[in-house]
């Protein structure tokens, strides 16, 4: 049973304008909640739920929710999705893992509580993992994906947070079109073993292929919304290309990239763009994505652009020698 305080926190969360999750009613008449039917990969017209800490405002939620569907209408709008928003507090953000364990164990009583929600001192002694925590300090925004062998409901999380950026700032609208791109990539892949998942993505620890390609999209569609400047896109492509002089010292190939380097996001949305340049965006944002579950990362590469990958970054390395003047031609 629920404490009051539990059922308090959880009225906070979900204001009024959030999708209302569904409560399919038992065979003895009951409302008891059920396990959340597995829809990953298929298309829905059901907004997800927005679980908001106290501190954060109807605005935000408002705002997040208009910027998730301008990219699901331009991607699709996909099953088994969950958008968090953490705000500046503390207290309410501990608040919001209390009610991310109770749900967890709503929707699936094969959740590990004791790994799989808050545990040790996140807060205080900065040991142990909760949902949350680090994003009250470090602010920024990411999607997790929870697949497990031991439960039985795959889903994926949209975490924002008030700061790096805050929803005050224009950046805070293409980096929820770029973190909804990213549910768009996972959704395509349906393997539970995490070793094929993250090749499909594009390599361990490499960015340039999921990171590359979640920027260039969504920084591609926020250049075409009304009110956007013209030049936006090209603005932001040529401060990006200002990362080509790391890479060429680095001297590593772009799937060599790290994440501690710095630049994969920048470079490999360079890429993205150079490739969907030659190739269309169709076959970019479409085609691969309908071939790389059955077909793995680099048949599904093979067959839409007819080169490997590795063929494909020697003339992407070539490009990028044309300087940057020739480089910001290709951007639309």
């Amino acid at each position: 049973m629920k404490s009051k305080l539990t059922l308090f926190l959880l009225g906070l969360l979900c204001i009024f304008s959030c999708s209302k999750e569904t409560i399919i009613p038992d065979s003895d008449g009951s409302d008891d909640p059920v396990v959340t039917p597995d829809t990953w990969g298929q298309t829905t017209i059901t907004i997800p739920t927005v679980y908001a800490a106290s501190d954060v405002s109807q605005a935000t939620i408002d705002l997040t929710l208009k910027w998730y569907k301008i990219a699901t209408d331009a991607w699709g709008n996909y099953g088994n999705i969950e958008i968090w928003i953490v705000g500046e507090s503390t207290a309410a953000a501990q608040a919001l893992d209390v009610s991310w364990c109770t749900l967890r164990a709503e929707k699936d009583p094969k959740w590990d509580t004791t790994w799989d929600c808050v545990n040790g001192d996140p807060y205080g002694a900065g040991t142990g993992w909760s949902p949350f925590h680090r994003y009250v300090t470090e602010g920024g925004a990411a999607v997790s994906t929870y697949i497990r062998d031991y439960t039985d409901n795959r889903f994926l999380t949209i975490t924002m947070s008030a700061k790096y950026p805050g929803p005050k700032e224009e950046d805070y609208k293409p980096v929820t079109l770029h973190e909804v791109f990213h549910t768009y990539q996972h959704v395509h892949i349906s393997d539970k073993d995490e070793d094929v998942r993250t090749i499909k993505m594009g390599g361990k620890d490499k960015p340039w292929w999921a990171e590359g390609s979640a920027e260039y999209m969504a920084q591609l569609l926020y250049s075409r919304q009304p009110g956007v400047s013209s030049e936006y896109l090209k603005e932001s492509m040529e401060e990006k290309y200002n990362a080509v002089a790391d890479y060429k010292t680095l001297g590593k190939s772009l799937k060599e990239i790290t994440y501690d380097d710095g630049i994969g996001y920048d470079i490999g949305a360079w890429f993205i763009a150079y490739l969907t340049h030659n190739e269309g965006e169709e076959k970019v944002k479409v085609n691969f994505y309908k071939d790389l579950n059955s077909l793995g990362f680099e048949g599904s590469f093979k067959n839409n652009f007819e080169k490997t990958s590795d063929e494909y970054l020697v003339l992407f390395d070539a490009f990028l020698d044309t300087g940057k003047v020739e480089a910001l031609k290709i951007i639309p």
